[in-house]
């Protein structure tokens, strides 16, 4: 998945954040304490050059997943932004 694929990805995705309520549910969104354990791992045993393929392809998911869910957290407080703008009557 490339970064282009990534952007379309979000954009369809903010399609979907039309009530505030599924933005602020995206915000919510996380990875869980193991995850980011994990992560670290991955990163440290990459800093070391010891990381096998398959710990690279897992590095790189976390990577592509991560990209993806900050773009659509961006997307979804733009969409609140502008919610509480136009729910204030200004335009």
């Amino acid at each position: 998945m490339n970064a282009m694929t990534v952007q379309h990805e979000a954009s369809i995705f903010e399609r979907l954040l039309i009530a505030p309520e599924s933005a602020e549910a995206l915000l919510s969104v996380c990875f869980s304490p193991q995850d980011e354990d994990r992560m670290r791992e991955l990163m440290e045993k990459d800093n070391q050059g010891t990381l096998n393929a398959d710990e690279q392809a897992e590095m790189e998911a976390f990577r592509q997943v991560g990209a993806f869910l900050a773009i659509a957290q961006a997307q979804a407080r733009l969409r609140l932004k502008q919610s509480s703008i136009n729910s204030s009557g200004a335009q």
